[in-house]
């Protein structure tokens, strides 16, 4: 049976594609992560302050 190479230009196309789609993934998580980070973070002081204030403490005085 006769082999046409057809099979290098498959491999060749998914790794295109692969990349391409990779790509894109690492572009949008660059900029989710920061977004996502700073609102848990933001999030974590209020409930920080929240539960300072009920312990007595002035967080502003701080």
């Amino acid at each position: 049976m006769r082999h046409t190479g057809s099979f290098g230009w498959t491999y060749l196309l998914a790794a295109l594609l692969g990349a391409i789609g990779g790509g894109l993934v690492v572009a949008l998580a660059t900029r989710a992560f920061p977004k996502m980070m700073s609102e848990m973070m933001a999030g974590m002081m209020q409930n920080m302050m929240a539960q300072m204030g009920e312990g007595g403490c002035d967080p502003a005085e701080m």
